[in-house]
């Protein structure tokens, strides 16, 4: 119990020292690339934190197989280099003992993983394509400024639009014109009392709903025609398409309950992010094995290489079980057994050689 606690306590405090760096680093690239977003006008100012929340959550969750690996890595090169693993190694501490004392860390930060991959991960993917969703519903996601003449052109012709003012919610335009020049030489001009910007779930179009209002058409044939509305919809082209996959977003649930392709191939994909973090740590003691004179990060590096061939292989496997290459009850088990053997082998290889 004593040993336990030790080790507890020393894989502990590197994790959340590693989790930290680790956390800065990803806030602080989420935060630079969202800032060049606002920059550009693909992104208001004030979604910035709420994007850069739910952005850092969800890489920071799919991080901690390596936090956890970087961490044990840490701790245990510390004990190789003060001679406290030799000292227990002597007293007939065996790596079975050692296993269970890490264990005792491993298994209830696999279950707190198991919860955050399965529940918090697709909710944050969710709210992330909801803010998304609302830039994309604003005037400045079209383009449309407060007061400016702004033209854009899609597959319908050429779009010219004046919005004199936007409400402070950024959702409603006042006193709406817009020109369109159609390819087929006929050309329209609409204006209306308000209008409104919103995404149609079935298309994935940009609609302009527009209010109270009139609509004239000035046809090829040289005739016109008035049409007055109390509501219009326009299609509006996309400035700024939102390509993220909505499969991440789907609750755990959901997948198990409709096994279609993509939904057996996202929840081989959640599963191998719980998988990984303890198998990260079957690989971090034998990895870290060193004799007193060698550095205490002399080792990490290679743990960081193995992790990474770890992680590209789980990427190939996923696109091959997408491909159709490889059957759906195999999905990535392969990888996690194929990692499973060389920890196996590694473990017999340098214990085997530590005695």
């Amino acid at each position: 119990m004593i040993l336990n606690r030790y080790l507890f306590k020393e894989i502990l405090l590197s994790f959340l020292g590693t989790l930290l760096v680790l956390t800065l680093v990803i806030v602080g690239n989420s935060f630079v690339r969202l800032l060049a977003d606002a920059s550009a006008g693909q992104l208001p100012v004030d979604l910035l934190t709420e994007s850069l929340f739910y952005v850092s959550t969800k890489n920071l969750i799919k991080l901690v197989p390596i936090a956890l690996l970087i961490g044990m890595m840490l701790a245990f090169s510390r004990l190789y280099r003060d001679s406290e693993m030799i000292a227990m190694q002597a007293a007939g501490l065996s790596p079975y003992r050692l296993y269970h004392a890490i264990f005792t860390f491993v298994i209830p930060l696999t279950l707190v993983l198991s919860i955050l991959v399965l529940y918090v991960n697709p909710w944050a993917e969710s709210q992330y394509q909801n803010v998304r969703q609302q830039v994309e519903e604003r005037p400045e996601a079209a383009g449309i400024p407060a007061g400016v003449f702004t033209t854009t052109r899609s597959g319908q012709g050429e779009f010219t639009l004046l919005a004199e003012d936007i409400d402070d919610n950024k959702s409603t335009m006042k006193r709406f014109f817009v020109h369109i020049r159609g390819d087929d030489q006929t050309e329209t001009v609409i204006w209306g009392q308000s209008a409104a910007l919103f995404i149609n779930s079935v298309t994935n179009e940009r609609v302009l709903e527009i209010h109270n209002g009139s609509r004239y058409e000035l046809n090829a044939d040289g005739s016109m025609s008035l049409i007055e509305f109390t509501e219009h919809g326009v299609s509006m082209p996309l400035k700024h398409n939102v390509t993220t996959s909505r499969i991440s977003s789907i609750p755990t649930a959901d997948l198990f309950r409709n096994s279609s392709k993509e939904n057996i191939v996202e929840l081989h994909w959640r599963l191998a992010i719980i998988i990984s973090a303890p198998l990260m740590a079957f690989l971090a003691l034998p990895l870290s094995h060193t004799n007193p004179r060698q550095g205490r990060y002399s080792k990490v590096s290679l743990g960081i290489l193995i992790y990474a061939i770890y992680a590209n292989a789980l990427m190939s496997g996923r696109n091959l079980l997408e491909k159709g290459s490889t059957p759906d009850w195999l999905g990535l088990w392969w990888i996690h057994l194929l990692m499973l053997a060389f920890i196996y082998w590694l473990v017999r290889h340098t214990f085997g050689r530590a005695k």
